[in-house]
Parts: C-alpha cells; structure tokens; sequence
C-alpha cells in the first residue's frame, strides 16, 4: 500500500496510509498531516492520486517544497522511494508497489539535526564486556582476508559484486546505498543495514539505512555503543545473539526490535583512522551470522572504504583543480594592477621585474604621473605572499594614489595617510613601501621610506652606494603615530637608482646562502652598460644563477630607472 513516512517529532502522524483523496501538510490543524514547526506554511503542500499515479504539488508555501533535493514547480509525480522536503522536514514516500519483502533504502544524512543524533541513536552503557563478542575480526586499509578463514566462493562473490557496483559510482550516497544493496543480496536474511559516517567533528552521523520491511523507519535505532565499540578498535564485531548479550544490556536499540544477530565492520582510510561503519542485523530467532559471514562483510567494507577514499581523492583533485583555475585568475588581475609599460619621462629610463613565489605575491611596484613634471615611483612590499598578501597589496596600491593625488609636494604625508588608511582595518599585518617623487626638470628624487630597504644608487662612474637615512621609519600598518622622513638626492647623467623588494637579496640557494646585498651591489658595480635595462637584468640573471635548483621562497620586485647621459 502506498505509504508517507517520517521520523520526526514535529510531525503529527509518523506513518499515513495514502488513498484517492488529497492529502494536505501543513501547519494548519484542518490538515491531514499537521506540522508544528513555525517555518511551515499553514497550508503547505498537497499529495493527490491521478489515475492510480500520486503527485506533490506545492501550496504557494512561503520556504517551497522539495523532492529528492530539488524545488518543484507545479504537480510533480512522485516515484517509490522518493524523498519529500518541507524545510527541515524530511518524508518518504513508498509507492503500493513497495511490499515487506522489498528492501527499502533510506538516505538520512539530509535530515534535520535532531533527526539524525537524538531519533537515531540509543544511549547505552559505556563500557562492554568483551568476553561476549563472539568474533571479532581487525580492519586495516592493508588488511588481507585469509582464505581458510571462510567460505572463498562467498568471499569472492562478495569482492566480486561489491568491485563491479561501486566502479561506476561518484557519489558518496550512491557508494553507500550499492553497498547495502549488495549486502542485502548476500545476506538475504537481514533484517536491516545501515552506514554510519565520521564528520570533520568526529560526530558519528547515519548516512544510508536499508530494510526490508517500510513501517521500520519511523522506529529505527542504533547501538551507540557497538559502533563506537567497532570505530575504536578498528575491529569487527559478531554477535550470535543480541537480545542476550551483554553489551546490549538495556539497549533501547535491542529491545524494541529485539534483535537476534547483528555484525558491525568498521570504515577505514589510507592512514588507518576509522571513518564509518556497517552493520547488518537480523530479528528471527532461526537467523544467526556466523564467521563467515563476518569475513563477508569485512571484504565488503574494505571494498566500500576504497571506494570513498577514491571518491575524496576525486573530490580533493577537482578543489585543486578550481583553486589553481581560481589563483589563474587572481595572477592575471593582480598582473593587470601593476603598470603594463614603463612611463615616458623625458630625459630618463625605466627597467621593471616582478616575480612571486607562488601564482599570486604580496610585492608591488608602481608609476604614475602627478604634474607635467613630477612621477611617483613606488615600491612595496606585504608581509608573507599569497592571497592574503595579494588582497592587501590591491589595497596599498589604491591607497598610494589617492594619497599622492592628495599630497603632491609632500611624499611624508602621503605616507601617513596611507599608514592610517591601513592601520584602520587592524589587521595583523604591515607592508614596508617606499615612495620616490621624481622631479624631472630639477633631476632630484625625494625619497620617504617606511620600512623598506634603502635605494641603491649607481652613478655613471660605476660607483654604488645606499641612500640611507638618519632616523630608520616604522613600516606601515605598525603605528598610527608613525613618524616618517624624506630624504632628496640629486641624479646626474648616468645615474641609475635600483628599488627592489628583500625577495630579491635574501634569495637563497641551496646550501643556504644568500644572494646579499652586498653580492646585489657589486653586481650593479660590474654591469658593463649603464642602461636600467641592462643593470636590471644583468642583477635578475646574477639572482637566477645563485638560486640554482633551489625553490624561491618570497616574491620578487625590482625597479630600476636612470637619468640618460
């Protein structure tokens, strides 16, 4: 007979037989199923018989109605098994093709919460005797069955069916609900078989149910303490006769079903660690499990546990798979906030160079014009690299414009202002930056640091030195009372000035020494030409070679311009 099932509480009838007449659920008391839960509408949905077919159909609900996971609209025809949702409320409907000797297999793991921990689970005692268990059987991902330990034919049946089903299956609901099927064809005397899962938690949840009898579901419960028992010891369990085991004393789980024999696998993973369990059970008398059958269905779980690990694998390999198309992305924006050429300035050079040590970096440089007459210059760098290093570095990068916009004589206040833009979003992080302010008709360059490492000038004789200031600046982000200092240079024909991140001296190869900035100068000292170009580049091929096979572990920026001869 066609049926609607539930379990849970706030429904008034757990079970109803469906006729010809509609039935209407709702919160309403005229319904015929009355919901006490105030997300339901009064009068919610309708079941209705067509032509011996039932359909659902939703009443204009306020939440709207569900089936098997999916909004409907309009008359939807409802199919055996099918899962009704009305908010947290889960039904099942069985269609009269159902009969008690067909297994019916439950999804429980969309259910409300109460539904899958305080319905479902039975408290019992903590403690078992484990002198009762009449088998048990050690699981491990490496664990190989004995073939004298049993019955080969069944084992290899059991190996046999279970490989063939679960090879197709990519869903972990469909993974389960193939392996109760292939149980429930192996053991035809159980009763009933259910898959529970270890969350993120470590809360044990239900996951999938199967029996063969319909009107079960409304009573289902499980041994709380059999399955932790199996989880621990990583062990299956056999007993023979539950309803006088020990360990069952006063299970609620035992007593209302009276169960006979039950045989519990645990799931296990690649590291051993358990993430779920199967049991079978069976209510007759005349019905016992026995070791080999406790051999079957460790085979079996071994198979199921292969099959979820294969699944997350799959799972993890896709969530890489979009975090690297994501990170694609990210670098193809973040590339686009750094300048795309380098800036016409009568009379002077540019050379850039920017490389991160992973898709997207935490360094930044920048130019742009402020007067006819007068760039900014900017070079900066976020602690750490990554995402979180890129996100801050967009916002620095607007920061310095619109302070320098605002501050056009005066790159000190410029840096104030953006030390007290970022200081506002406490966070735990700072960014060295410096800023230069090229004045291209007096050839000068005022500099106002933050934190940064010193520029390095080369004049057009060859010679380097740094252009240090007397009072070192806090980087930005540490205090809003920062004090900051400028410091103006003159730049003859010839004169080159290299701004770089610490990327770029503490490289490292791999006997654990550092590129240096001394090493930094004296390569600028031996470059031949005297071009940006040419001493950038010359720098970057000398940092290149020094790091050798060794992996880059921070971002890389360097500028470098100069004043034409």
């Amino acid at each position: 007979m066609p049926l609607l099932i539930t379990a849970d509480e706030a429904v008034s009838k757990k079970q109803l037989v469906l006729l010809d007449r509609p039935v209407t659920i709702g919160r309403h008391p005229d319904c015929e199923v009355v919901i006490d839960d105030n997300s339901v509408s009064r009068r919610h949905a309708r079941i209705s018989c067509e032509e011996g077919h039932f359909y659902l159909e939703d009443l204009d609900s306020r939440n709207g109605t569900e089936v098997n996971g999916s909004q409907i609209r309009g008359k939807t025809r409802l199919f055996d098994g099918a899962e009704i949702g009305i908010c947290d409320i889960r039904f099942r409907f069985h269609s009269e093709d159902s009969s008690s000797d067909k297994p019916l297999t439950t999804r429980l793991d969309s259910a409300a919460v109460k539904f899958k921990t305080s319905f479902f689970f039975a408290e019992e005692a903590d403690r078992l005797d484990s002198s009762k268990i009449v088998s048990q059987l050690e699981l491990s991902s490496a664990k190989t069955l004995k073939d004298s330990a049993g019955d080969l034919k069944e084992k290899l049946k059991a190996l046999s069916a279970i490989t063939l089903s679960l090879s197709t299956a990519w869903e972990q609901d469909e993974i389960l609900r193939r392996v109760l099927d292939t149980l429930f064809e192996l053991f035809s005397d159980s009763d009933r078989g259910f898959i529970v899962l270890v969350d993120k938690t470590g809360e044990i949840t239900p996951h999938q149910m199967k029996t063969r009898r319909p009107q079960d579901t409304e009573r289902i419960r499980i041994s709380r303490t059999i399955i932790r028992t199996v989880l621990e010891s990583k062990q299956a369990v056999l007993s023979a006769d539950a309803a006088n085991d020990e360990r069952f004393d006063l299970s609620q789980s035992v007593v209302d079903f009276k169960i006979r024999s039950l045989m519990c696998a645990p799931l296990v993973d690649a590291d051993d660690q358990p993430i779920g369990a199967i049991q079978l059970d069976t209510l007759r008398s005349t019905v016992a499990y026995d070791q080999d059958d406790l051999e079957v269905l460790a085979t079996v779980a071994i198979q199921a546990s292969l099959a979820l690990q294969k699944l997350e694998l799959f799972r993890q390999a896709e969530e890489n798979r979009q975090l690297e198309q994501d990170l694609r992305l990210a670098q193809e924006v973040q590339l686009r906030f750094l300048p795309q050429a380098e800036p016409q300035v009568s009379g002077y050079s540019f050379f850039s160079y920017y490389r991160p040590a992973t898709q997207v970096g935490g360094d930044y440089f920048d130019y742009f014009r402020l007067t006819d007459h007068q760039w900014v210059v900017v070079v900066a760098d976020v602690v750490g690299h990554g995402v979180a290093a890129a996100l801050l570095m967009a916002k620095i990068a607007a920061d310095a414009r619109f302070a320098c916009a605002l501050n056009h004589a005066d790159p000190v206040k410029a840096l104030e202002q953006i030390n007290r833009s970022l200081n506002g979003l406490n966070m735990d992080r700072f960014v060295t930056l410096i800023l230069g302010y090229l004045d291209s008709s007096k050839h000068e360059m005022t500099f106002a640091n933050a934190g940064h490492l010193p520029p390095l000038v080369r004049e057009a004789s060859g010679v380097t030195h740094w252009v240090k200031q007397a009072r070192r600046s806090l980087p930005l982000g540490v205090s809003d009372s920062a004090a900051y200092f400028s410091e103006t240079i003159s730049l003859q024909p010839g004169d080159n000035v290299l701004l770089f991140t610490d990327g770029l001296s503490d490289v490292m190869n791999s006997q654990g020494d550092q590129f240096g900035m001394e090493r930094l100068a004296r390569e600028v000292e031996l470059s031949p030409n005297r071009a940006p170009e040419s001493i950038g580049k010359a720098v970057c091929q000398a940092a290149k070679n020094h790091l050798g096979t060794a992996v880059q572990h921070d971002d890389i920026c360097l500028v470098v311009f100069g004043r034409n001869q």
